[in-house]
């Protein structure tokens, strides 16, 4: 569906056409937002409840969150 290869264009500028899908990936940048440094935490799951109490983790820290399905 591409929730990954988005993901990975934002990380790194390029496009990965073979990537091998995983169960969970975590992603850690930094940007400039509004003239402020920030650092952006982006958790990259398929979904599988075995990841639930990661997820939540993320969802109790977070200040905002992008879904995509």
């Amino acid at each position: 569906v591409g929730k990954s290869a988005l993901t990975l264009q934002f990380m790194y500028d390029e496009f990965v056409e073979d990537y091998e899908p995983t169960k969970a990936d975590s992603y850690r940048k930094k940007v400039v937002l509004d003239g402020e440094d920030v650092q952006i935490d982006i958790l990259d799951t398929a979904g599988q409840e075995d990841y639930a109490a990661i997820r939540d983790n993320y969802f109790r820290s977070g200040e905002g969150f992008l879904l995509v399905f």
